[in-house]
């Protein structure tokens, strides 16, 4: 028996490690094969009373390749060693559970085509993905018409949930906060924590993530007094903020918001700095990477950023040693999306004693405190949206640091 456990596992780490080098058709097949190594690994060490019979698939849609798959990657070994917790205790329903993956490259297009193949190829009974906002507003009308539940990570848009016109996307939800509440967070802090009166904004244009979180958190610091100096546009790809930060100087703010995602974030704050530019910096979930202060090295020093609390309870820094010895990688935030969503959508099927879509929809609709390693969370029926905790940290000689819980009043 143990001969058949070890095989198992080795069967689950070969296909993990090919998984993780591949991209579209080729990575959801070497996804889909990872999954059934973990159902049987965890099948063999149940013994007879594992699981058994046809698998519950899960469907996963992320950029597994690119220049965001360091999050991806992260989020599907996270969902992996949820499998892998799952089946060593029964499974689900006396069945195991698989875990499907699909690159969808960041891109809303590459998305939507993922999420129609895990749907029609691969009948999945529900979907965890992606952490792109722009790539889960063009998902949501296909989750609602094929009535397969979508479980966005850290995608904030309330466009991911409901749509322009304040509908409800019935089948969509979402583990992460939302930009409105970011927003809130960032403008209410800066103001009233750090003592900021006059600040800047630099927003990525083409990105919905980047400008809700700009218009909300303008809402909020202005609100409470503030007054906002400067806004400039750019794009992600434009490489050369320069124009745009040298008009930013000239407006002298206390403090620049720069709610875009990490590896821009590094370039902006670098060639800031070499401006002369000495203000504080402070963004938002975009920046929570360990690979941010190794790219903008000390031009990051003394930044914060909003997130969630992360690996900050013993639960989590557990979950987070484990995940480094069996990945041999610091863990990214987004290995706890992966691990939550699973977890939450096995919670659901063991309540609704049932794997059918639309049971789990409505169970996902109707969360009341689910306890993840992201804290615990409940559901609004009303947007699909949790209620968690929001967390600051400060980027300080070259490492990441947790400051504190924060509450917006």
């Amino acid at each position: 028996m143990l001969k058949k456990v070890l095989s198992a596992l080795l069967a689950l780490s070969l296909v993990a490690s090919l998984a993780g080098c591949s991209g579209g058709e080729t990575g959801s097949a070497a996804g889909a094969a990872a999954s059934t190594a973990a159902s049987d690994a965890g099948s063999a060490a149940g013994g007879a009373s594992g699981p058994s019979g046809e698998p519950i698939r899960i469907g996963y849609v992320s950029a597994l390749s690119g220049d965001s798959a360091l999050w991806g990657q992260a989020g599907l070994n996270g969902m992996k060693l949820a499998v892998e917790d799952v089946n060593a205790a029964g499974g689900v329903l006396g069945r195991p559970i698989e875990v499907v993956g699909y690159d969808g490259q960041g891109q809303p297009l590459d998305s939507v085509n993922a999420l129609n193949k895990l749907i029609d190829e691969s009948k999945v009974v529900a979907v965890v993905g992606t952490n792109f906002s722009s790539c889960n507003i063009a998902m949501a009308p296909v989750a609602d018409s094929k009535k397969i539940p979508l479980v966005a990570t850290a995608a904030s848009s309330p466009s991911v949930t409901v749509d322009e016109q304040g509908k409800l996307h019935p089948y969509s939800f979402r583990i992460g906060f939302t930009d409105p509440f970011q927003g809130r967070v960032l403008g209410s802090y800066v103001y009233e924590k750090l003592g900021f009166k006059k600040a800047a904004i630099i927003t990525d244009i083409g990105d919905n993530y980047s400008t809700g979180i700009t218009q909300y958190l303008t809402k909020e610091f202005t609100a409470k007094g503030g007054t906002i100096v400067a806004k400039e546009e750019a794009r992600s790809g434009d490489n050369d903020f320069r124009a745009q930060l040298s008009k930013i100087k000239s407006a002298n703010p206390d403090v620049l918001f720069i709610p875009w995602i990490y590896k821009d974030v590094a370039l902006i704050t670098k060639q800031a700095r070499e401006l002369g530019i000495t203000c504080q910096f402070v963004g938002a979930d975009g920046w929570d990477s360990q690979d941010l202060p190794k790219l903008a090295g000390t031009a990051i020093d003394n930044s914060y950023y909003c997130s969630r609390p992360g690996f900050n309870t013993r639960e989590a820094i557990e979950y987070g040693e484990r995940y480094k010895k069996v990945y041999n990688i610091v863990p990214e935030a987004e290995c706890l999306f992966g691990y939550d969503g699973v977890m939450w959508l096995v919670q659901v099927m063991k309540e609704k004693n049932s794997a059918d879509p639309e049971a789990i929809r409505d169970g996902l609709e109707n969360t009341k405190d689910f306890k993840g390693y992201l804290g615990t969370m409940s559901v609004d029926p009303a947007t699909h949206d949790p209620t968690r905790d929001a967390a600051i940290f400060q980027i300080k000689d070259g490492a990441i640091k947790y400051i504190e819980n924060y509450s917006v009043n």
